[in-house]
């Protein structure tokens, strides 16, 4: 039913659009295997197990007023194992994304993505999701700019609705080129992780400082 579905999906980002020189189509088909190989010595060269999985995506794109442009994207993942047969799982991922670009001053970029991902034989770790995004950047001067994140995003389990929970993320980024030579930012992270009912886990808050920089010798 899941495939039935996602290749709807592409038929439509297919052939809902005019053709036109202002749309950009992108994807990928994939597959894949890895096999796990004990190192132990009594165990040595002896498979432990394997897996093998598909992914493919399409994305179509849009190009407004330059800079700015919008997308939509879908993605479908499926992934069977030969012995943890309790991780076998397929996903699929619809994304939206508009960015609006000012003058090359100031920028919108705003982003929904829906997750719909399910055990096969696990039912209990099967859940949808949702993310919400935004990002403003502002580009100062030619030597500084700053960037602002906002981030909720809710996790919801078919079957064990107790386990639901959210993680709501606030960032911001202050990039400063001191010279031609020397780049330096400034980060700073606040993520927050609640879980609906009481008895579902712990909250979490984490908060995070970073220094990176760019020297060119």
């Amino acid at each position: 039913m899941k495939k039935l579905t996602i290749l709807l999906i592409i038929f439509l980002l297919l052939f809902s659009y005019p053709v036109s020189a202002d749309f950009e189509l992108t994807g990928k088909v994939e597959q894949g295997d890895s096999t796990y190989i004990s190192n132990e010595e009594e165990l040595s060269g002896e498979v432990l197990d394997y897996y093998s999985y598909d992914n493919l995506w399409f994305k179509v794109k849009k190009k407004l007023d330059y800079p700015s442009y919008y997308y939509l994207k879908t993605e479908y993942y499926q992934k069977y194992y030969n012995e943890k047969i309790g991780y076998d799982n397929e996903t699929i991922d619809l994304i939206g994304n508009y960015t609006q670009e000012f003058n090359e001053v100031y920028r919108n970029k705003f982003k929904v993505s829906l997750k719909d991902k399910e055990y096969f034989n696990n039912p209990d770790n099967s859940y949808t999701s949702y993310t919400l995004s935004y990002q403003f950047r502002h580009q100062i001067n030619d030597l500084n700019r700053y960037t602002l994140d906002f981030q909720t995003k809710e996790y919801m389990y078919k079957n064990e609705s107790i386990k639901d929970y959210y993680i709501n993320t606030y960032k911001i980024n202050w990039e400063k080129d001191i010279n031609e030579k020397f780049e330096i930012e400034f980060g700073y992270q606040i993520k927050e992780e609640k879980h609906k009912f009481k008895s579902g886990g712990s909250n979490k808050v984490r908060q995070k400082y970073s220094i990176d920089f760019k020297y060119d010798l």
